[in-house]
């Protein structure tokens, strides 16, 4: 009978990859368990990457969006932290050990984690501004706004109903800007967030549209 292809290749488990070969390796399903990486490795946006190679080293971790990655795996060590923002992990083993960031913020365990503890006047008393916006983040708009108010900017009225554009002015930081809509079909209501300069609801739906010039922006169906 044929000898059964070796599955880890010695030469490859032992010698360090750069991050920019490692991540081709990974994404492509080459990579072997033990790798060693170079650096940072930068795994952002990977939506198809669904698990990483058994004790996996590398100086720091991106999977930020990598929504199918929903589990680390044994054996990983990473020297000084992993950015996780939108990734698909939801939990980590008490004592894992690893610095987490968020959106380039450093967070604990239960922001990352635990949003559903989170209220919304926890957020207006923290005074960090970067660690703010994450936590409104995980939070969500529409939860933060709803508990806490807001100002409203503009209304009008497109084919779901009534459009507004609510803001919550902070005195250390820009307003959280958001244009509230409703989908005409399912009656649902959505919360987009929109830049702080935005003065009317038409505008920021065209900025949402892609359209830097509201004044080219005409859906086929508004009011």
């Amino acid at each position: 009978m044929p000898n059964k292809p070796v599955k880890q290749r010695p030469n490859e488990s032992h010698e360090p990859v750069s991050a920019q070969r490692a991540r081709k390796l990974i994404l492509e399903h080459r990579a072997w368990d033990g790798m060693r990486v170079l650096g940072h490795l930068d795994l952002s946006g990977a939506s198809e990457l669904y698990n990483l190679p058994e004790n996996l080293s590398c100086e720091s971790l991106d999977i930020r969006d990598c929504v199918n990655l929903t589990t680390l795996p044994k054996g990983l060590h990473i020297t000084y932290w992993i950015e996780l923002a939108g990734s698909g992990i939801t939990s980590l083993p008490a004592g894992h050990g690893f610095v987490l960031r968020w959106r380039g913020v450093q967070v604990s365990d239960s922001i990352a984690f635990e949003s559903q503890s989170i209220t919304g006047q926890d957020i207006l008393n923290v005074e960090n501004v970067e660690l703010r916006r994450v936590l409104i983040e995980r939070l969500g708009y529409e939860t933060f706004l709803q508990q806490v108010g807001g100002l409203i900017r503009d209304r009008d009225k497109d084919a779901g109903g009534e459009r507004q554009l609510v803001y919550i002015p902070f005195e250390d930081d820009e307003p959280l800007m958001v244009l509230k809509v409703t989908c005409p079909s399912t009656g649902h209501t959505h919360i987009l967030r929109v830049p702080p300069y935005m003065r009317s609801c038409h505008q920021a739906a065209a900025w949402i549209a892609g359209f830097t010039n509201p004044d080219d922006y005409h859906p086929l169906i508004e009011a």
